[in-house]
């Protein structure tokens, strides 16, 4: 028996065309839509279980509720600012938003940030506090020269570590330990 070659004639091609055309327009729709990039569909380090961060035991939870208890208490203003300024990353980063930032809306916030913390070192006794408020200051000094979103990125994990050291942020299961606020973390994890 011999074998038979299909051809796909020119209506086959005609659909093939129209199909591969609709795939490329509807994929470039979404990129668009969600703001994303195709680096984000192949990059792991944007997202919750990023081997950076570490995973939290019970224990470690009660020695973060033993620090929200004092820090926090003693610290509720600069909370209110470390709980704003981590729903301003999470609104800004997060879902590949970190491939696509504003520099001029992330210039103004790292302003917002300096002229706060230089405000309200004075008043903060801690002094693992202090240190990591020293850092993201001069993170937020080096995004007014450079358009670097690593920088952001660190940001966006002090202000994080914070929020869970500082207030009552609980939507979480882990952190990212750049912190010298909750440097204790890991010491319980071991």
């Amino acid at each position: 028996m011999k074998k038979r070659k299909m051809k796909m004639g020119w209506f086959g091609w005609t659909m093939a065309g129209v199909v591969l055309i609709t795939l490329i327009g509807s994929s470039l729709f979404f990129f668009n839509v969600f703001q994303l990039d195709m680096k984000t569909l192949f990059q792991d380090d944007n997202f919750i279980g990023s081997t950076d961060q570490k995973d939290i035991s019970e224990e470690a939870m009660g020695e973060i509720d033993r620090v929200r208890a004092t820090l926090g208490n003693e610290n509720e203003e600069l909370g209110g600012f470390i709980a704003t300024m981590h729903e301003f990353y999470n609104k800004t980063t997060g879902y590949g938003g970190i491939n696509n930032l504003d520099w001029d809306e992330q210039r103004e916030q790292a302003e917002t940030i300096i002229d706060t913390i230089e405000g309200d070192k004075a008043d903060i006794i801690d002094e693992a506090l202090l240190t990591d408020l020293t850092q993201i200051a001069d993170l937020a000094k080096r995004i007014l020269d450079e358009q670097d979103s690593d920088l952001i990125r660190n940001l966006h994990r002090y202000f994080h570590d914070l929020d869970i050291a500082l207030n009552d942020y609980k939507t979480f299961d882990r952190i990212w330990n750049v912190t010298d606020t909750l440097k204790d973390i890991e010491k319980v994890k071991k």
